[in-house]
């Protein structure tokens, strides 16, 4: 499967296997209900949930007594936490109810009690002073206007000046020395660099790290014999210059208007599992240069001393 001659051609069948183990083994869907969102969680209920949580794992591998009293000590607090979160956002609740609220804002604030909180979807956008309904269109429309925020023109002019002589300069990819950069990658490294990954959106081919950790040895290997087939005859696939763009609208600013929306870009895990690996190759090369250039200068100031 990986030894096809056409690179893309492994790419896709890759992504199909990998797909296909996890529709036969992990449940697309669940007949438990969402819960709702407490109105109440802040960020001090989620820390002393994560020290529960790591007191009882610490407790769950040596049950000693010391780590049993941190454990309940941990739990005590969240507890605690917790609780005062709930009295404060009630009181903070009903001090804005009184006789001058209208019935919206009073359903709008028994909504929020609940955990519900409305969807504003988006309905249309503004161009030209014409209203786009059309969800093709707008999507045309804010192509175009992110399209317009990168154009080269918005660069300073020192570094267009500089982006222009570099893109230039013909990269020679072909070399006659062993140079340890240009190496295979090996397992290691791709173990490595998995084990820094975050459980983040896939990108326009659905897999995510999770779908990766989780691959056989055997699996591993093949993928590893992939990249280093990319590594070495130098085509970069062509599904992985594809992303799925979600448009984040900033906050205080009109919603009908394209430039007030960020575009966050969900790329390809697999491509970003590569990046990591050839990132944390060339990071080690460079800080070893760096160290020996510091030490060559060193040395010579060492020698100049001598001399003298």
């Amino acid at each position: 499967m990986v030894q096809y001659p056409d690179l893309n051609v492994v790419i896709d069948n890759v992504t199909a296997s990998i797909l296909r183990a996890a529709d036969e083994t992990i449940p697309k869907s669940s007949i438990k209900f969402p819960r709702l969102r407490k109105p109440w969680w802040n960020r001090q209920c989620t820390e002393t949930r994560k020290n529960q949580q790591i007191a009882w794992n610490k407790f769950r591998r040596h049950p000693t007594v010391a780590n049993l009293i941190a454990f309940q000590r941990a739990k005590s607090i969240a507890r605690r936490t917790r609780r005062q979160a709930q009295r404060g956002s009630w009181i903070k609740l009903i001090s804005n109810i009184n006789s001058s609220i209208s019935v919206t804002d009073m359903w709008t604030l028994v909504k929020k009690a609940c955990g519900i909180y409305p969807d504003y979807p988006l309905s249309y956008l503004r161009k030209d002073g014409q209203e786009i309904h059309d969800s093709k269109e707008m999507a045309d429309v804010l192509a175009e206007a992110f399209a317009s925020v990168c154009e080269a023109q918005n660069y300073a002019e020192p570094f267009l000046s500089y982006k222009n002589r570099a893109e230039r300069i013909p990269l020679r990819f072909r070399t006659k020395k062993n140079l340890a950069y240009n190496a295979d990658f090996t397992i290691g490294e791709l173990r490595r660099a998995l084990s820094t990954t975050k459980q983040t959106s896939p990108g326009p081919d659905g897999i995510t790290y999770s779908m990766i950790s989780h691959l056989s040895n055997d699996s591993l290997a093949n993928v590893l014999y992939m990249f280093n087939r990319i590594w070495r005859e130098h085509v970069f696939p062509a599904k992985w210059k594809y992303a799925t763009v979600i448009p984040v609208p900033k906050p205080g600013k009109d919603p009908q208007n394209p430039l007030n929306y960020r575009p966050i870009a969900l790329t390809s895990c697999m491509c970003k599992l590569l990046e990591k690996i050839v990132n944390a190759r060339l990071t080690y090369i460079l800080e070893k240069m760096d160290q020996f250039r510091h030490f060559r200068v060193a040395l010579g100031k060492v020698v100049v001393q001598w001399i003298t």
